[in-house]
């Protein structure tokens, strides 16, 4: 084991150059989404002061909150060089399992247990499908996530099914003065952040990420922490869903249409990149609360759908090009 670790500090070590500039803390390493959520803040405090009141904000919280959860589960796959196209599916398979096992056996604890086991089995199949037989991630987590869909609509009829009254009070709890999905959030955001950063399992699979033949020749099991990758994410997906089924009281097949984009654009707003390895789930969930509250700036201002999707791929835009400005100044520089 000891040799195991030190052979993945010496693959995390020979990627020296590329990772130099990014031995800071979480806040430095992605800071220009503290400093755009900050931006937004003042923003909107000068368009739509409405959108930053108590009350609003409260509002807002709740929702950022789940798509934080699935913007952790969705980065932890990014970082494998993959990609969850299943979070649709699973949200909404989630809050009807809950429902359906919460009603039928009387018990939330049975209900949370059954739905988290569900989406463990999901990640199992998508992380099979993509490690072990190698089918794109794209296609492979597509693929799972119709088959979920036709799963919710058999079990509804298309019907929304009402979530128990257990679960609606969870959800809309309040904690220290704020909403209980907010610290929920919290809990998986940190979890991930501890396991990823601070532990030799977290090691391990940032190597994966950055080389996964240099991690399999220094004794890494490559295809666990792949699928593992898998199965976290969707246990988030499965989490958010029975979240937001108990915070909008009911389940359907639609109830996890708003969690996919979004999600991938808080991971991508947040500084993770598509090529593995490197990213943060703190940096993730601070671009959902970005994402939150520039759609609750864009409704304020009495945008329609399609304007709503155009500022939020400006906001990628942006996002992406200022990530990479201060290397651009400096071959500037160079060049000068």
């Amino acid at each position: 084991m000891s040799n195991q670790s030190d052979a993945v500090s010496d693959l995390l070590r020979s990627r020296a150059p590329k990772w130099k500039s990014f031995r800071v803390s979480a806040l430095g390493e992605f800071w220009w989404i503290w400093v755009g959520l900050i931006l937004l803040l003042a923003v909107s405090a000068v368009v739509a002061p409405g959108t930053v009141t108590h009350g609003s904000i409260l509002a807002m919280l709740p929702f950022a909150g789940i798509l934080a959860i699935v913007a952790t589960g969705q980065t932890l796959v990014i970082q494998q060089r993959g990609l969850d196209m299943s979070a649709v599916g699973m949200v909404s398979l989630a809050g009807v399992v809950m429902a359906r096992t919460g009603v039928g056996f009387d018990s939330m604890v049975l209900a949370v247990v059954m739905t988290v086991l569900v989406g463990a089995f999901v990640g199992i199949v998508n992380g099979t499908l993509v490690s072990r037989l190698a089918i794109t991630p794209l296609v492979a987590t597509l693929a799972v996530n119709a088959l979920l869909i036709g799963c919710v609509r058999s079990l509804t009829g298309n019907v929304p099914v009402s979530v128990p009254a257990a679960m609606q009070t969870v959800s809309h709890a309040h904690v220290g003065g704020l909403p209980a999905n907010v610290w929920f959030a919290l809990v998986f955001v940190m979890t991930a952040w501890v396991i990823t950063r601070k532990t030799a399992i977290g090691r391990r699979f940032v190597a994966v990420g950055v080389n996964p033949r240099a991690a399999d020749a220094a004794g890494v099991r490559v295809m666990h922490y792949r699928v593992g990758a898998y199965v976290a994410s969707a246990v988030c997906f499965s989490a958010a869903g029975m979240l937001l089924g108990g915070f909008i009281g009911s389940a359907s097949q639609t109830s996890g249409n708003d969690y996919l984009l979004p999600a991938i654009a808080a991971v991508v707003v947040g500084g993770t990149p598509f090529t593995g390895g490197k990213g943060s789930v703190i940096a993730s969930a601070v671009a959902a609360l970005f994402m939150a509250q520039l759609g609750q700036l864009v409704l304020a201002l009495g945008a329609g759908p399609a304007v709503q999707l155009l500022v939020q791929a400006c906001a990628i835009l942006l996002a992406t090009t200022v990530r990479h400005l201060p290397s651009m100044m400096r071959k500037f520089r160079k060049q000068a």
